[in-house]
């Protein structure tokens, strides 16, 4: 009985010191693990931008989530405080979420590091004769509908990048020559669906498309004036010029509603049809746009 309680206990201890050593063994790589650092963006398209250079290297935290609109979007408490962990915040530009809460995040956390995604591109402001859309503010904020831009917004990145993470320069530099060349690639594609159009105008709702249609030779009329939903004028306006445009294509995004652009078609004979600006997939969105104007345009 003895010895066989001697073979329990020993039992016993062999399995306390195995439990012993895998807490430690777990409690060793908590520690030397690190977590990754993380960089907030504003809207869904910048993750996309960002995860193509930053890679693996970072988790990519995004303020304005699916389906809501960048325009009156407010953040949760927890999204706030999150920010704390925040590494990087890069701004895309000047849309209204950014103008009315970047300052409130930096007021909170005067140690974080906002970088501007728009430096250095050709923007377009109010007073630029050559646009028929109408926007509000003093800059078209929609910098990432054009892959023009988005390569300078690249290179923001790819900036910002190095400056925090010189150990890793290499590897974001790679990822970014990459990233050039594939937004190279998408340009050549679009100038050769666009390249049979027999017009080139195109109502939308809200004016999201006006550095897409400066950069391949389109016209953009806009539904909303302003930020502001169309009066019956403006409605009657934009009718008229789409008789005298044969435009036969309205684009409203998903964050919108349709009514006023479906009771323009219901007098025009266009086609409403749903984009998404907003959209994390952004290749994929912008040549969705771009076949969707192709149909319209080549007929």
């Amino acid at each position: 009985m003895n010895k066989l309680n001697k073979i329990t206990r020993l039992a016993i201890w062999i399995f306390l010191i195995s439990i012993g050593i895998l807490m430690i063994l777990c409690c060793q790589n908590t520690v030397t693990k690190p977590e990754k650092q993380i960089i907030t963006v504003s809207i869904l398209p910048q993750k996309y931008f960002a995860e193509k250079i930053a890679g693996d290297k970072f988790l990519v935290n995004v303020m304005v989530p699916p389906g809501a609109n960048h325009e009156n979007y407010d953040p949760s408490p927890e999204q706030v405080i999150n920010l704390s962990k925040t590494s990087l915040y890069f701004r895309i530009g000047n849309i209204e979420f950014e103008n009315v809460w970047i300052p409130r995040f930096v007021d909170n956390y005067p140690e974080l590091k906002v970088i501007d995604l728009s430096r250095g591109l050709h923007l377009i402001s109010n007073t630029d004769e050559s646009h028929e859309d109408h926007h509000h503010g003093q800059t078209d904020p929609h910098t990432w509908m054009s892959p023009v831009n988005v390569k300078g917004i690249a290179k923001n990145i790819l900036e910002a990048l190095v400056e925090f993470d010189m150990e890793n320069e290499s590897f974001y530099l790679t990822n970014y020559n990459l990233f050039i060349a594939e937004l190279d690639s998408l340009n050549d594609r679009i100038l050769e669906i666009l390249q049979h159009k027999k017009s080139d105008g195109f109502i939308i709702y809200h004016p999201a498309m006006t550095y897409f249609a400066r950069d391949f030779g389109l016209k953009q009329f806009a539904l909303e004036v302003d930020g502001k939903s169309p009066s019956a004028f403006h409605i009657r306006a934009i009718i008229d010029i789409a008789k005298k445009e044969d435009i036969r294509i309205i684009l409203v995004q998903k964050q919108f509603d349709k009514t006023k652009a479906e009771t323009i078609a219901g007098e025009t004979g266009a086609v409403v049809t749903e984009i998404d600006p907003l959209n994390e997939n952004w290749e994929q969105e912008i040549m969705d746009i771009t076949n969707k104007l192709a149909e319209s345009l080549n007929q």
